[in-house]
C-alpha cells in the first residue's frame, strides 16, 4: 500500500511516498506494520535512501525496509519524492512440512523443496523453479525404486518422464506427476512454452504427486491389518 511519510534528507524537510510492506518476512502473515523509526542517508555515490524499522503486530518480530529516493531528494528546499523498494531484512524463510510416509521414505526430497522454497523466499525466482524440479526428479524415482528395488539401476538411469510411462501404474499419479514434470523441465529452458503457467503451478502439481503417493503408500500400511477372525 502506498503510504507518504515525512523525512529529512540531507538537512532538508520533505515528503516520501514508499509502497509499505503488506506481509511480514518472518511469520508472512499479513500485516499493516508499525512504523517505529525512520533515516535518511546517503551512500558514497552521493544515492539517497530512506530505511523504516517495522514492527509486524502478529508476531512482534522488527523489519527494515529500505527504499531508493529519487537522486535529487534533498536538492531542494522542500522536496517530495517517490522510493523504490531496495531490500527487506532479515527474511525467515518457508517450509513445508510433509506427513511422515512421505519425510520418512524421501528426506533427500524434503530437503532439495525447502531448499527450493528458501530460493523463492529470497526472491531467487531464476533458480527457484529448477529446485523444484530436481526435488520432483528425486522425489518419484526413490519412489519407484521403493516400489521395484530390482529395477533401482534402470529407473537411476532413465529420464523421468520415461520412468514415470514404464513405472507408475496409478492413473492418478502418472497424470499429476507427468504433468508436473513438464512444466519443471520448462523451468530449466531458455524459452519457455508453457507461458500461461508458472512456477505456483508447478508447485501444485507436486504437491498433488506427494498426495497420491502418500495415499498409495498409506493404503499400503492399511492393507498390513489383517481381519480378525
Amino acid at each position: 500500500m502506498n503510504v507518504t511519510v515525512t523525512a529529512s534528507v540531507n538537512g532538508i524537510n520533505g515528503s516520501i511516498q514508499i509502497n509499505e510492506v503488506n506481509q511480514c518476512p518472518s511469520c508472512k502473515h499479513a500485516i499493516k506494520p508499525l512504523l517505529l523509526s525512520s533515516i535518511s542517508f546517503k551512500d558514497e555515490t552521493g544515492l539517497f535512501f530512506f530505511s523504516c524499522l517495522y514492527l509486524c503486530k502478529a508476531c512482534y518480530n522488527s523489519f527494515i525496509c529500505q527504499y531508493k529516493l529519487d537522486s535529487k531528494a534533498g536538492t531542494k528546499p522542500t522536496f517530495s519524492t517517490i522510493a523504490t523498494l531496495d531490500f527487506i531484512a532479515p527474511i525467515r524463510c518457508n517450509t513445508e512440512k510433509f506427513d511422515t510416509f512421505i519425510s520418512d521414505s524421501f528426506p533427500n526430497f524434503v530437503s532439495i523443496y525447502n531448499q527450493a522454497l528458501a530460493a523463492e523466499s529470497y526472491s531467487l525466482s531464476e533458480i527457484s523453479g529448477i529446485g523444484f524440479r530436481k526435488a520432483l526428479e528425486f522425489l518419484i524415482k526413490d519412489f519407484l525404486i521403493l516400489k521395484n528395488p530390482d529395477k533401482k539401476e534402470s529407473i537411476e538411469k532413465t529420464v523421468l518422464g520415461n520412468c514415470i510411462n514404464n513405472f507408475v501404474d496409478n492413473p492418478q499419479l502418472k497424470i499429476a506427476a507427468s504433468r508436473a514434470v513438464w512444466l519443471g523441465n520448462d523451468q530449466t529452458h531458455y524459452i519457455q512454452k508453457f507461458t500461461d503457467n508458472d512456477v505456483n503451478d508447478l508447485k501444485r502439481l507436486i504437491r498433488l504427486t506427494v498426495h497420491w503417493i502418500s495415499m498409495i503408500l498409506e493404503t499400503e500400511e492399511a492393507e498390513k491389518i489383517e481381519q480378525i477372525k
